[in-house]
């Protein structure tokens, strides 16, 4: 048994590596600052129209510096100064829109609609219907950069639900692995029901990425995070959106390409079928493609979803040729990540598939959560990047800890490590576990980078959650900013 630390992966943006998404953006500029890139975001905005008031008034203040969270114990590193979204400084990237882009929706139609429908799957799709509309309206007539949905508190009440995820934190604290929680579980009658998920996917066939926005974002609560923090993520999400690139993964051979997959499985709605989808295929740059798999049968004895040798195949081969349409080159290495352990059908299928397509090398992970846990002396836990080889295929790996760069652990509770095992494998375990470090800082929805899981699982998960809403003759979008 070995236990090595690994450190803390730099990104690189457009003049200099750091660490540091915030840092890097705020003195070093976006990875594509010399390339074409959205120099200008044209948003449209739907909403009633105090909501859109309140979120247009927000953008103009976000124009400018904002302070970090003041603390008794400060972690000036953790809660950085959002420099401020315009031209000058950060992103230089500025927000334009005129009255054209602005769809208000009457308060008269949100109350019709409310006082008539009991039914929640049919008031959800109604109003969802009234957005669809005026993105409709947008997409053929103005052709904005993105869409800003506009929600209202009250009206979160009337859809019951809470539109906030989880926090990693609390996930860890229920967690066992995606597959055997969902599942494992009884089949139940009821349909999942879901305004975010429903709206994404339907608005996927008017071609524009749109963003889902509390008005409350405006005035943080108690319980939201910091000013700074809010402003950090949402405009580092729109400036992904609108197809720039804010970070990108250090190549360590600029002639040697390497892409990330990965794999997860869902349920349809009602829990009838299961399908699986695959992940962004995507290059160090996160440019790639997303597909959706095929349904898989459950076995009587086996109640973790498997794909059969063929399935594995016909899947990462469409996949491969997608990418090379989309980067217009195949990668010399692939790496698939996937949230079960792999089967030997599995195995056989995604190996003969890059074998065909003249992939070199093809590494095989396994990604789960783990009951293992390391204890450090001291008041605080492991280090974020430990990592603990129980043998050369089975690794436990702490991707959320404490942090040197934030002199703290910035999470609630007791950190929770993700077990890795490799099926199969060309390069080194060591380097399998690095860039597992590094691509959990890929997610462009949040500037904090310790993440717990690479973004290969996190996308694989979040385009299973939107898919399932989708009819099997709906189109879906390739690129993973639809699903964000």
């Amino acid at each position: 048994m070995k236990v090595r630390y690994i450190e803390e992966p730099s990104l690189q943006f457009g003049h200099e590596q750091h660490i540091c998404p915030k840092y890097g953006i705020y003195n070093y500029s976006p990875f594509d600052i010399n390339q074409v890139r959205p120099e200008r975001i044209t948003i449209g905005i739907i909403g009633k129209g105090e909501s859109v008031d309140k979120i247009l008034g927000w953008i103009e203040t976000c124009k400018k510096h904002i302070d970090g969270k003041q603390s008794k114990n400060p972690h000036p590193n953790l809660f950085l100064n959002f420099c401020g979204f315009n031209k000058d400084v950060g992103f230089q990237s500025d927000i334009v829109y005129d009255d054209t882009y602005i769809r208000k929706i009457n308060n008269s139609e949100f109350d019709a609609i409310i006082k008539k429908k009991d039914n929640l799957e049919e008031r959800i799709n109604d109003i969802a219907e009234l957005y669809l509309t005026e993105i409709k309206f947008l997409s053929k007539n103005k052709k904005p950069d993105v869409i800003l949905c506009a929600l209202s508190e009250n009206f979160i009440t009337y859809i019951q639900e809470k539109e906030t995820e989880a926090t990693e934190d609390e996930e860890d604290e229920k967690e066992k692995s995606a597959e055997e929680t969902d599942l494992d579980a009884e089949e139940v009658s009821e349909k999942e029901q879901n305004f975010r998920r429903y709206l994404k996917a339907k608005a996927m066939q008017y071609n524009i990425p749109i963003q889902i926005v509390r008005d409350r974002i405006a005035k943080p609560t108690a319980d939201m995070q910091d000013e700074a923090t809010i402003a950090w993520n949402f405009f580092t999400a729109l400036y992904y959106k609108a197809s720039g690139t804010p970070w990108a993964l250090i190549r360590k051979d600029v002639a040697e390409t390497t892409c990330y997959a990965g794999i997860s499985f869902f349920k349809s709605r009602d829990r009838s079928t299961t399908q699986t989808s695959i992940a962004q295929i995507f290059n160090e740059l996160g440019k790639g493609v997303i597909l959706r798999g095929e349904e898989i049968t459950l076995k009587k004895n086996d109640r973790v979803p498997r794909l059969t040798e063929e399935q594995a195949f016909n899947l990462l081969t469409l996949s491969l040729k997608e990418y090379y349409d989309a980067v217009k080159i195949f990668p010399k290495r692939l790496v698939l990540h996937k949230t079960s352990s792999f089967s030997e059908d599995e195995v056989y299928g995604f190996t003969q598939a890059a074998r065909q397509l003249h992939i070199n090398q093809i590494d095989l992970v396994s990604i789960q959560h783990s009951d293992i846990r390391l204890y450090r002396q001291g008041n605080y836990p492991p280090m974020r990047g430990t990592q603990f080889s129980l043998t050369e295929k089975h690794h436990v790996l702490y991707t959320r800890g404490s942090v040197p760069y934030y002199e703290t652990y910035p999470g609630k509770y007791i950190p929770s490590p993700v077990e890795i095992k490799l099926a199969y494998y060309d390069e080194s375990p060591n380097l399998i576990c690095d860039e597992i470090i590094a691509l959990t800082k890929m997610n462009w929805n949040n500037t904090q980078f310790d993440r717990k899981y690479p973004i290969t699982i996190e996308c694989a998960r979040n385009v299973g959650e939107i898919l399932k809403y989708l009819q099997p003759s709906d189109s879906m979008q390739l690129k993973y900013s639809f699903y964000m």
